[in-house]
């Protein structure tokens, strides 16, 4: 087995949240083998402590979805690269090409990139994937160590960085929609010392999508250089990243009274119809970044780690949107109920954002206790401007709707149905966050390990025309494992997370931040080299969330609180012959806890499925001295989901009405040839071809999800 692939079978299992078996035969293939077979038993995660710890020492459920495992499964971003991951929902809003959506234990995640924060999703595209080393997740709050972030945990995105060693891959990519792609990364030193080194990672990308008139183009480009000591003290690694993007028919929301809940077959609306205008639809994106990192040993006992991101991103989202959100049971304008009133809505944003994290990290030892203690300080600061265009029915009074309807069963599309119309400059906004943290990891003789942690918090919001808002929060986290046998280590956390709310109320008052806390149980356990498991239950409960004020449909206020509850299970085998197989079951069940309206208690978070499942596994077969063949299936479920809202103020009686998403299984493959330098594969993912829906609303819309995607790669390396 070659170098490349024990690092792949290392990540595989690193992807279930747990350190990677050996596999059996890697154990017998000479002294660098045996050297990769070591870096496969301590594999480690950097996002749950910001130190060096094995995934199998780390209280907190977390995942690692390497590079090599992300081409496997044929992901064309971090959403899809997510998919096999457990407690996770990805793709929530169904086909849409601009944004990575993914639902962590029932709430949105929060995105980062090597530790720092990435803007909203709604500001900057789609992260691009060949571009990462590895994606970790971390499972629960984590405002500790970051910062604001969502309950349901963090995405941590590690890109890749220059080696002293040259190498590198060069690909060309054909596939469905009419995809092609070219794609480059190239790493190596630049001085015989071996020092300095440097990284070119690039692709272009030209392509269509599922959707009518659909486009999904790209070019990117991320240069990178990086200076290490010859003592190994110093590294330093300074990178860019410029992309930019070229996105149509990403709008995948049709009516839910012509997708799931239309009369007749016939009546149903097909996946892939676009009901816009070809003429005014697009997303357009621009970003450009600079970041540097800084690792410094200053002893044997401590070292400094500093990071500092700069990020200008431009965005334009122009289209035609269907008038479906107006909660009626019947959307419809006409008697036969074929035409639809449409909107324009254009948004354009303009976007700067500074983020930077120094730690001074300690590392001391009293007899057979160690400690990792790591103090830390971080700053956020993004501003924003922009302008929004929106109109719909008549609102300049002519007796004419301003954008046309439209027949969804015989469409006409005609440029004449889009109005001009001046946008209106948007309120600049500007936030801040500043925080201190302090961590403790300490170690009992390789018995247990105890982690604490405490952050200090004051974050800023100003909108123009509006006051300044200020909160402030204290953070906790504590984590304890134990090692009861060399393969057995049940373990408990609890953690917390702050996340503030900008804006005001209709009455001029500042919101709270939101909060969440977690309590987390559970156990790894590996009894064979080749087998590892693990298991959870967590608790997690989300207060100060915003909700319709009763006595004033124009104002929010804060009552709310989510509760989420549940287990997962995962795990990972290798069995001889070259198999592997990874497989995860996760159990959520989230739901509204309290609330001033007595109907929407206990209802179920929108798009947050209970029960979710997924098995992966992959063989490779020797074909002569030269050739491999590598084969991968995978199959995945994904259960029934209810919409969140109760629309019982239509009926009399007080009856709540919702909706259930069906559930859905999907089949995703792999085959590929290696030989030499080169290798050929081609990916499917849902390769039945399932028709399925992402989300329903019961008075609005349905999403449709992804159909058969077939790629294939001819790469180089080097």
């Amino acid at each position: 087995m070659a170098r490349g692939r024990l690092a792949k079978w290392m990540w595989l299992a690193a992807g279930a949240g747990i350190a990677q078996p050996i596999p059996a035969h890697a154990q017998e293939a000479g002294d660098d083998r045996a050297k990769d077979a070591e870096i496969i038993v301590t594999a480690r995660a950097e996002t749950a402590t910001k130190t060096d710890t094995p995934i199998i020492a780390t209280p907190q459920s977390i995942s690692v979805i390497s590079s090599d495992l992300i081409a496997a499964r044929g992901a064309i971003g971090v959403q899809e690269a997510l998919r096999y991951t457990t407690g996770l929902r990805t793709e929530p809003n169904g086909a849409d090409y601009r944004f990575d959506y993914i639902l962590l234990r029932g709430f949105g995640s929060t995105d980062f990139i090597d530790g720092m924060r990435q803007p909203d999703g709604s500001f900057t595209a789609r992260t691009e994937a060949f571009n990462l080393e590895r994606i970790e997740v971390l499972r629960g709050p984590s405002s500790v160590l970051y910062g604001q972030a969502a309950p349901g945990g963090i995405v941590n995105e590690m890109t890749k960085v220059p080696q002293f060693t040259f190498g590198g891959e060069a690909a060309v990519q054909f596939g469905s929609f009419d995809r092609k792609q070219a794609q480059v990364d190239l790493t190596g030193p630049l001085n015989a010392e071996g020092t300095i080194a440097a990284r070119v990672v690039g692709l272009v990308r030209d392509a269509d999508n599922q959707v009518d008139f659909g486009k999904d183009n790209r070019m990117f480009l991320s240069p990178s250089l990086r200076f290490k000591s010859q003592d190994d003290r110093t590294d330093v690694i300074l990178s860019g990243i410029y992309q930019r993007d070229k996105a149509a028919s990403i709008y995948s929301y049709l009516p839910v009274v012509a997708t799931l809940l239309a009369p007749s077959n016939e009546l149903e609306l097909k996946r892939g119809v676009y009901l816009g205008e070809p003429s005014h639809n697009f997303y357009n994106s621009r970003l450009e970044s600079g970041t540097l990192q800084v690792t410094q040993r200053l002893s044997d006992a401590i070292s400094y780690s500093g990071r500092v991101r700069y990020i200008h991103a431009i965005t334009s989202n122009g289209g035609i949107d269907l008038e479906v959100w107006n909660g009626l049971e019947n959307p419809f304008i006409d008697a036969d109920n074929r035409v639809l009133a449409r909107s324009l809505y254009d948004k354009y944003t303009n976007l700067d954002m500074v983020t930077t994290d120094h730690n001074l990290r300690f590392d001391f030892g009293t007899g057979p206790v160690t400690h990792k203690v790591l103090l830390g300080v971080d700053y956020l600061r993004s501003s924003q401007k922009g302008t929004t265009t929106y109109t719909v029915g008549d609102s300049d009074g002519d007796g004419v709707d301003d954008v046309a309807p439209i027949d969804i069963y015989a469409p006409v599309y005609d440029p004449a149905n889009v109005p001009v119309v001046d946008p209106v400059a948007d309120p600049r906004s500007r936030n801040t966050q500043l925080g201190f943290y302090a961590q403790d990891q300490i170690s009992y003789a390789e018995i247990a390990t105890l982690v604490l942690g405490i952050r200090r918090d004051r974050a800023t919001a100003w909108s123009e025309g509006d006051d300044k808002q200020v909160d402030h929060a204290t953070s906790l986290r504590a984590g304890l494992i134990v090692n009861l046998t060399p393969g057995l280590s049940p373990y408990v956390s609890y953690s917390e997370s702050f996340n503030p709310i900008t804006g005001l109320d209709f009455y001029g008052n500042t919101f709270k931040p939101q909060r969440g806390r977690q309590w987390e149980g559970g156990v790894r356990w590996q009894p064979d080299r080749s087998t590892l498991l693990s298991a959870a239950y967590f608790d997690i409960k989300g207060t100060n969330l915003l909700a319709t004020d009763p006595n004033n449909g124009s104002n929010q206020i804060q009552v709310g609180t989510v509760t989420s509850r549940g287990f997962e299970i995962e795990g990972t085998r290798v069995l001889p012959g070259n198999y592997t197989i990874t497989a995860s079951y996760s159990h959520v069940n989230a739901k509204t806890g309290y609330n001033t309206d007595p109907l929407q208690i206990g209802l179920p978070i929108s798009a947050v499925a209970k029960d979710t499942a997924s098995i992966w596994g992959e063989k490779y077969t020797a074909l002569g001295d030269a050739m491999t063949l590598h084969v991968g299936a995978g199959v995945r479920y994904m259960g029934p989901s209810r919409e969140g809202v109760a629309f019982y103020d239509i009926d009399p009686d007080g009856a709540i009405e919702r909706l259930k998403t069906p559930g859905f299984t999907l089949v995703d493959a792999l085959v590929g040839l290696e030989f030499g330098k080169w290798s050929l594969s081609i990916n499917a993912t849902n390769l039945l071809d399932k028709n399925y829906y992402a989300q329903c609303s019961v008075r609005s819309a349905c999403s449709f999800g992804y159909g058969r995607n077939v790629m294939g790669t001819l790469g180089y390396r080097f």
